[in-house]
């Protein structure tokens, strides 16, 4: 993504002080900076702390920032640093199965272009739930590429990854979310089973 003459001239005008260029930035890139940051972090209240702390961030290193790059991923990754602090400094680490490393035993992994499995998985209300109990690394990558459509490239940049590795997390993270659907799927037939059962017991025939 290129940067626009308007926002070119509002990097220029905080460079040189002007801090309300930054809430003009903010109209611009906001939306979707909450929805990522809270892909990170998991919770509103904590999103909108590091939304606001990102913010601060970017006024103190914009001089920092060469104006012939984009200015989305830098945006970007400035939030990504913060959130990612804030979830240190909380102690709230989430793994993805047993309380074991994400990162150990990841293999690159290459998932079919179609993702049509994932955009299936995704599109359902459950997940949005489900994508809460995953660490955050995990729920990052999904977020970026189902719910924001980034391309692996683009997510491997952004996150400063290896592109195996975010496969890989793509890959993990999508298997979990399918095991927890199918686990919840099956808990509700049986659920469904036992109340049918009940409506259809000898004891609730007429006589």
């Amino acid at each position: 993504m290129t940067i626009g003459p308007d926002e070119r001239q509002l990097i220029s005008q905080l460079k040189q002080g002007n801090t309300d260029a930054t809430g003009a930035l903010m109209d611009l890139h906001g939306e979707t900076l909450m929805r990522y940051i809270y892909s990170i972090v998991g919770k509103r209240e904590a999103a909108e702390d590091v939304f606001q702390d990102s913010w601060v961030k970017v006024m103190e290193k914009i001089h920092l920032f060469n104006k012939e790059m984009s200015f989305r991923p830098w945006l970007f990754r400035i939030a990504r640093n913060v959130a990612y602090d804030s979830l240190r400094r909380k102690r709230r680490w989430w793994s993805l199965d047993s309380g074991q490393s994400p990162e150990s035993g990841e293999r690159p992994v290459e998932i079919p272009d179609s993702t049509d499995f994932g955009r299936q998985v995704v599109a359902q209300e459950t997940v949005k739930r489900l994508l809460r109990s995953l660490s955050p690394e995990y729920r990052e990558v999904l977020c970026l590429r189902f719910f924001q459509d980034h391309s692996y490239e683009e997510i491997a940049e952004l996150c400063r990854l290896p592109l195996g590795t975010v496969k890989s997390r793509l890959k993990r993270g999508l298997d979990y979310l399918a095991g927890k659907m199918m686990e919840e799927e099956k808990h509700g037939n049986r659920e469904n089973s036992l109340q049918q059962g009940e409506r259809n017991s000898p004891g609730d025939l007429p006589l």
